[in-house]
């Protein structure tokens, strides 16, 4: 019988670990649910109970049985050094999927972020393990509940999310940040084109009015169909969609 319970976190011991060597351990078989690349991308690597946990306790459950009631994340990553100072050697990428990550599985399970488990802190004692390396668990544990409550993990996670990148509908790469910027240039430069310049009050050049009303003026004159002046357009939409005679206030214009 497989339940989950919580989330043991481990490193492999290499960034070049693959999805494959971890659902197809020679010795183990399946070694963890979970393989985590070093760019923060997720492989699902099996379902069911996976043999991660080995011998070892912790507060919550049966000595020796992790494997029974949790799921395993293998991150492909040398761990850091021990005696390191939190997440050294440990792409933003990385540890940010991390957190989130055990905070998408924890949530749905009803378990708080005190169940996200190191190996260290399972296994420590009795094999010697300390993955997931320079990783401190309880301020981990910590950004996950922040991540579950809806909070941002970090403060420098505003700034990771900046620096993701994806491609463009060009297919270059660009970052996130770079997109926004460009599109808060953009949607202004477009806004004072039609409206005119800050406060979009018209273009002056224009007689007051904005490129769309000008244009409105132009096509009525011309006796173009369908080109209305704002005044034309605001007397049909009003009366005539009351069922009344519309009229233009003062004369067409």
């Amino acid at each position: 019988m497989w339940c989950s319970e919580g989330v043991v976190c481990h490193h492999t011991g290499s960034f070049g670990e693959s999805a494959r060597g971890i659902a197809e351990h020679p010795e183990l078989g399946l070694a963890s649910q979970l393989h985590l690349s070093p760019q923060g991308v997720y492989t699902i690597c099996g379902v069911g109970i996976a043999w991660h946990a080995g011998e070892g306790e912790y507060p919550g459950l049966p000595d020796n049985a992790a494997n029974q009631y949790t799921i395993g994340i293998e991150a492909a990553n040398g761990g850091g050094s021990p005696g390191k100072p939190h997440r050294f050697g440990w792409p933003d990428a990385q540890y940010d999927a991390y957190v989130r990550g055990v905070a998408a599985i924890l949530r749905p399970l009803g378990q708080p972020a005190s169940h996200a488990i190191g190996h260290k802190e399972w296994a420590g004692a009795a094999q010697g393990k300390w993955d997931p390396g320079a990783i401190d668990m309880n301020i981990f544990r910590a950004d996950v509940a922040r991540v579950m409550g809806g909070v941002n993990p970090t403060e420098g996670d505003s700034a990771m999310a900046l620096e993701e990148t994806f491609k463009n509908y060009k297919g270059d790469t660009v970052t996130l940040g770079t997109a926004v910027r460009y599109m808060d240039q953009y949607v202004n430069e477009i806004r004072e084109q039609l409206g005119g310049p800050t406060p979009f009050k018209g273009w002056a050049q224009l007689g007051g009015r904005t490129v769309v009303d000008a244009l409105a003026v132009i096509g009525e004159k011309l006796g173009i169909e369908g080109f209305v002046t704002p005044q034309h357009a605001t007397v049909i939409a009003t009366p005539a969609a009351a069922g009344g005679e519309a009229h233009a206030p003062g004369g067409a214009q």
